[in-house]
């Protein structure tokens, strides 16, 4: 009988759409066989954590039909073998190869998913393919014939509080992906809090999100596993935008409505500036600096570079006026913050040894000291953001105060209230000069902005007044010094765990979740749960939070919050502290130690 060769097919660098997941997990080959499919992954992780893939793991080709998972057998040195449904503990590199079979899905299969399962951290890639031979996606209908405006500009600064209306259609999608569309990355105006919401996909791959505004602004869009580019969006405007499920750099197709032809440039800027080796010039540039002069020197040749290719672009002139701020605004943070930025920059790059925190801070002062210019030293005179349109751009209301500061007399004056405004509102009642700051605030749509902040908070502040475990403003008279003692003086004879946090805190609130079951077990104990922060933590949020989290909370000054944190040893959060029934404390520790610490310390403490 003659024997046949069996046939492989096979995708180098599948395209796919990675699903939500703490890993850095990538699929770096596929092969089909006739007698099995081959998953050959990558992952990087924590070393000495684990991952897992369970035995229902499974394969499924658009027709539906699903092909289980049957082995994790190595198949060259470099991998390693597994087990489906044990855990494979990640090595000291943080990296591993891995293989992973399944029973074979035909040859002629053009894409796949590979399903782990659907519970929150499970495994999933959707739409994986070879990158060469995509499955070329049908554009709707009211999509085909996409017409742009030859230029765009950006409208001046004008304080029009309404709703910006955002629709998406993603092509490709399926119900099971349950994906969620992300707008975020701005300060609105009358906020002290950087907004962030995921809008949820319908069945059908469509959204609709409104977004409060006070004003146009550029935001940033995008879906997780895909691009996060910026886009500008208005009150009382509406943007639609066509995107596809996929892996690569090129997720989003086109647009309509407000400034469609600049969404568009800026989601191509975005994409072609993810592809550049931008940092490594910049390394490169940096490192033949000898003196804070020559470095100074070479940044504002730099900038002058990017504002030359931005202005030779077929950009609107609207996309090339927010790209040039974004160069502006960059170019002033390495101006007041170069030792941090230039470190951040060794780190991303792998050009910096280290191995230790202490290794780290080294490396920043050895930055600081031989590169960073004088305070006196760092001005700049802007080119782009002291236009009156500035505050359409994402980052100008972060302006730093010091550059502000030497630099009011360039900006436009609409602009200059609004960056005032903005300064009041995030630094709060902790600003010496507030109402002198106030009072230069000349335009009244403006000054409203502040009072109506200041009416929502007042409102809150009342509500929260007379709440019982809820202890906001209370003990502001009480020193820093003594706070840490009035509050542990609440609780005589019973043992406390205190919870240093803050809203904004993501590891803060993955310490409340795992606790949640914990509390309930203990809640017939002699334990006090008492959760402490600061007005870092926006009212509107915790007042918001801390009704799903039992316990006795605490919103206190920042130099009270910052004494306890010192009395700690703790320059991070979330900070917890344990003390028994007589006050003293049995247990401490910085980031969340796991659920087994936690339960080991409250036990010792109530013995």
């Amino acid at each position: 009988m003659a024997g046949f060769a069996q046939k492989t097919v096979v995708w180098e660098k599948p395209s796919a759409l990675k699903g939500a997941s703490n890993v850095d997990l990538e699929i770096t080959k596929v092969e089909l066989k006739q007698a099995e499919t081959v998953l050959h992954v990558h992952a990087e992780f924590t070393p000495h954590y684990w991952i897992r893939f369970v035995k229902q793991s499974f394969l499924r080709t658009p027709d539906g039909k699903e092909y289980v998972i049957t082995s994790g057998a190595r198949t060259c040195e470099k991998e390693m073998d597994y087990v489906p449904d044990s855990l494979f503990w990640i090595p000291d590199s943080g990296e591993a190869d891995l293989a992973l079979h399944f029973k074979p899905v035909p040859l002629n299969t053009k894409s796949m998913d590979f399903i782990e399962g659907y519970d929150e951290g499970a495994f999933r890639f959707w739409n994986i393919c070879d990158a060469k031979t995509r499955v070329k996606l049908e554009w709707p209908d009211d999509w085909k014939d996409v017409k742009y405006a030859k230029d765009e500009v950006l409208p001046p600064a004008k304080i029009d509080k309404g709703v910006a209306t955002v629709n998406v259609k993603i092509l490709g999608y399926k119900p099971d992906m349950k994906l969620n569309f992300h707008v975020g990355g701005f300060m609105p105006l009358g906020s002290m809090e950087p907004f962030n919401k995921n809008y949820p996909f319908a069945d059908d791959g469509t959204l609709k999100a409104e977004i409060p505004l006070w004003l146009v602004r550029e935001v940033r869009v995008g879906i997780e596993g895909m691009e996060f580019p910026h886009i500008v969006i208005a009150p009382g405007k509406e943007t639609s935008i066509l995107m596809k499920v996929t892996g690569d750099h090129h997720p989003f197709l086109a647009f309509k409505g407000f400034l469609a032809k600049t969404n568009m440039d800026l989601v191509e800027a975005y994409e072609k500036d993810q592809d550049s080796n931008a940092n490594e010039q910049l390394y490169n540039g940096i490192i033949q600096c000898n003196t804070p002069e020559e470095r100074l020197t070479f940044l504002q040749h730099t900038l002058q570079k990017r504002f030359a290719d931005i202005n030779a672009t077929k950009y609107t002139s609207a996309a090339k006026d927010l790209l040039c701020m974004e160069a502006e605004f960059e170019h002033l943070e390495w101006n007041i913050a170069f030792a941090d930025l230039f470190t951040d920059l060794q780190m991303k790059l792998g050009k910096a040894d280290i191995h230790s925190n202490d290794d780290l801070v080294n490396l920043y002062r050895k930055n600081r000291q031989q590169l960073t210019l004088p305070k006196e030293e760092q001005e700049y005179s802007f080119q782009y953001l002291n236009r009156n349109t500035s505050p359409c751009y994402e980052q100008f209301l972060y302006m730093p105060r010091r550059i502000l500061d030497k630099a009011a007399k360039q900006l436009d004056a609409y602009s200059l209230d609004l960056l005032n405004v903005s300064y009041l509102i995030r630094g709060g009642e902790n600003i010496p000069d507030r109402e002198q700051i106030l009072a230069e605030v000349k335009n009244k749509d403006a000054k409203d902005v502040v009072r109506e902040y200041e009416a929502e908070q007042q409102g809150i502040a009342r509500q929260l007044a007379n709440q019982e475990s809820i202890f906001f403003k209370k003990y502001d008279d009480v020193a820093p010094e003594d706070i840490l003692n009035t509050i542990l003086g609440k609780y005589k004879g019973e043992a406390v765990l205190i919870d240093i946090w803050a809203t904004w805190c993501g590891p803060c609130r993955a310490g409340h979740a795992a606790m949640a079951p914990l509390k309930e077990e203990l809640k017939d104990k002699d334990i006090k749960f008492v959760y402490i922060t600061s007005p870092s933590s926006p009212l509107p949020t915790w007042k918001e939070m801390i009704g799903n989290i039992p316990g006795e909370h605490y919103y206190l000054t920042v130099e009270q919050y910052n004494y306890i944190l010192n009395q700690y040893e703790s320059n991070g959060i979330p900070t917890y502290a344990i003390y028994d029934g007589q006050g003293e404390l049995t247990y401490k520790c910085i980031g969340f130690p796991g659920l087994d610490k936690i339960k080991e310390g409250i036990e010792k403490a109530i013995k």
